[in-house]
């Protein structure tokens, strides 16, 4: 008996081996795969900032394979079914294409990415699917990129295409092409990123037919659904370390572009204790009347809403191997018609503010659950600048992403925050200067840190940064998307302070102005604007940080000598220490705990915190899909009470007045 046990195991050890050394194949495959969209794309946007993946997936719309190094993480685990299943009568060499949120249930979520999928056949048997997607740097719509931060709909932002195929037994389609080309304005451009997607597929393609050649089909698809298995397997034993319970928080966007009013995030992290955890984001505001909804067709799973806990397993975890086993994990409650699960024809253009902003939540809510082993909030936005000019010679129009400005990541519990980017779009890369002015009639005048934006603490928050560019052109256009934290701070935990705000100014013959979160802006030849990222909040007590630390910090313009003192209690004296000043400093200051959620919201909470909380119970009894309308009119009556008015008895009558008009 103890041979034919130990011949059974050696046999499941090989297995086991065996299917190990295919999920390595599977993503050197997509590393491979991804290497060559880098290479051969045409768009800056792609070939510099990387916002574009590749990816294997499972007949049944799993991703099973994805690349560490390059492209776009943010994908991972999105739920691909609604691609893999639009069509029953795939063949080899069919590509197909879709950029639609709606038809695809939340696979796609704006009209910029394009999806490709690209069967892989063995015989006449279907084995899997290479996948590819890129931004489009447009798609046609109202603006030049496609986004427009005040569309109302989703009409206005672009072509849209339901899943449909380019390519039908390796011959293109050139009708559909042509509907593409003709409603955007840089076909070409676009032409050539979508013919490094497709070779990218070939080669998938190619690679999964030498593995099924060398070690058959029954294992590499037993390795298929293997190591989708066992990184659920690792994954349920980080959230096991969660106490079983629930958690929540809420966070807001500032506001929705289009009025003052913010909009709430709220999330759940419910732990079962059994390696599952439930986002339930019941009490989120309803969908707004602007592009920062974010379509998640009502699925189970969605990267996008966790981000968060997605980030935390990876970082828990050596060697994970990144497929879509880490969401089967992570369950999602979602409100219908609301921001994280926006019904049609809702604008969806800049989803990914909310998906951010989703994040952060989380984090808030993980924070309470783990004490002392999360950071505090990152800067929270990532204001892309798109520009547009007309080529003089030939007429045809130029438009280009000039850079993604982010601001600083948070300070954590071993570490001070990272500058200049975020936890939830750390993939994106920064376009050189010289290629954007070698692109476009572009003066980059500054691209560097901002001193004194980071968010004090023991460990500080990743400083913000700033972006300062001049058009070069007299018919030019900027368009910029995902301006965010420029009244609520991004806040800090343990005690760390928050982080700073970001901005964006002009400064030209009429002097130096402020133009907020402006979404689109047509300067002049002599304007330089500049956008500023913000600070991420700190963590623990700015007044426990090593002195050695900040004078390094103050040693590297950093930090201003005068914000030692006040934020960290460090006297600076002579480029060096003053030891006893700092003592005595310390000894004089008081320290902070708890979360730290800035003056912006605080002030805000403040004024508008009980009417807020009487507006979101009143639309939970409005029928969901009138509760944007609803509660739009709701602000417009309250804001016209007077400030010695706003007590919960006349709001409450408000409401009551209101309730007939909606139907609750």
């Amino acid at each position: 008996m103890i041979g034919v046990t130990d011949t059974v195991d050696r046999a499941d050890a090989k297995s086991v081996i065996l299917s190990e050394i295919l999920a390595n194949h599977f993503r050197a495959i997509t590393e491979e795969m991804s290497s060559i969209v880098l290479r051969a794309a045409h768009t800056t946007f792609i070939k510099e900032t990387q916002d574009y993946a590749a990816a294997l997936v499972t007949n049944e719309g799993e991703v099973f394979a994805y690349p560490h190094s390059t492209g776009v993480t943010a994908l991972l685990g999105i739920p691909m079914s609604p691609g893999t299943m639009a069509f029953d009568d795939w063949a080899p060499g069919d590509v197909m294409i879709t950029n639609d949120p709606y038809f695809t249930r939340g696979m796609v979520m704006h009209l910029p990415d394009y999806y490709l999928f690209k069967p892989i056949f063995h015989g006449d048997r279907l084995v899997c699917f290479a996948w590819a997607f890129m931004h489009c740097s447009d798609v046609g719509g109202s603006v030049p990129g496609s986004t427009d931060m005040k569309s109302s709909e989703v009409y206005q932002e672009g072509l849209r295409l339901r899943p449909v195929k380019l390519f039908r037994r390796g011959k293109i389609d050139e009708e559909i092409w042509n509907i593409i080309a003709d409603n955007c304005r840089i076909p070409s451009l676009n032409w050539g990123d979508i013919g490094a997607l497709v070779s990218s597929l070939k080669v998938g393609e190619q690679r999964i037919m030498r593995l099924i050649d060398k070690y058959g089909l029954a294992q590499v698809q037993d390795a298929m659904r293997g190591t989708l298995d066992r990184t659920e397997q690792r994954a349920r034993a980080v959230l096991r370390t969660i106490p079983k319970g629930d958690y929540s928080f809420t966070d807001y966007l500032e506001d929705d572009f289009v009025s003052d009013v913010p909009v709430k995030m709220t999330v759940t992290v419910r732990s079962t204790g059994d390696g599952t955890v439930v986002l339930d984001y019941t009490g989120s505001d309803p969908q707004v009347q602007a592009a920062l909804n974010l379509p998640t067709g009502s699925q189970r799973h969605h990267p996008f809403l966790s981000l968060a806990i997605m980030n935390f397993i990876v970082t828990q975890v050596e060697g994970l191997h990144l497929n879509a086993g880490i969401v089967r994990c992570i369950e999602l409650v979602l409100p219908e018609h609301s921001i994280v699960n926006a019904s049609f024809p809702a604008s969806c253009g800049m989803r990914f503010l909310t998906a951010m902003r989703a994040h952060d939540a989380v984090l808030g809510a993980m924070s309470t659950a783990l004490p002392g082993k999360l950071p505090a909030a990152g800067a929270g936005e990532i204001a892309v600048t798109l520009i547009s000019t007309i080529d003089l010679a030939s007429g045809r129009l130029q438009v280009a992403v000039a850079n993604p400005v982010q601001g600083g990541t948070g300070g954590g519990p071993l570490a001070d925050g990272v500058t200049g980017i975020d936890y939830p779009t750390g993939y994106l890369r920064n376009v050189p200067a010289e290629v954007l002015e070698s692109e476009m009639p572009v003066l980059v005048h500054r691209f560097a840190i901002l001193p004194d934006s980071e968010g004090p603490g023991q460990w500080r928050g990743g400083f913000g940064v700033e972006y300062a560019i001049a058009v070069e052109h007299p018919n030019a256009s900027i368009v910029m998307r995902g301006k965010e934290r420029y009244k609520f701070q991004p806040w800090g935990v343990a005690g760390g302070g928050a982080g700073t705000l970001g901005e964006t100014t002009v400064v030209d013959r009429r002097g130096r102005r402020d133009i907020a979160k402006a979404s689109v802006f047509r300067p002049s030849p002599d304007a330089v604007m500049t956008i500023r990222g913000a600070g991420g909040g700190g963590y623990g007590s700015p007044f426990a940080r090593d002195p050695g630390h900040v004078h390094r910090d103050v040693m590297d313009g950093l930090v201003s000598v005068e914000r030692a003192r006040t934020a960290y209690g460090v006297a600076i004296k002579d480029r060096a220490i003053d030891l006893a000043g700092t003592a005595a400093l310390r000894r004089a200051g008081t320290s902070r705990h708890g979360i730290d959620l800035g003056s912006g919201r605080s002030a805000w909470e403040k004024e508008w915190g009980a009417v807020a909380q009487a507006i979101g119970r009143w639309l939970a009894r409005i029928p969901a899909r009138l509760r944007a309308t609803a509660k739009e009119t709701a602000w417009t009556e309250m804001k016209l009470l007077p400030i010695d008015s706003r007590g919960a008895a006349e709001v409450d009558r408000v409401l009551q007045e209101l309730s007939m008009r909606f139907g609750a």
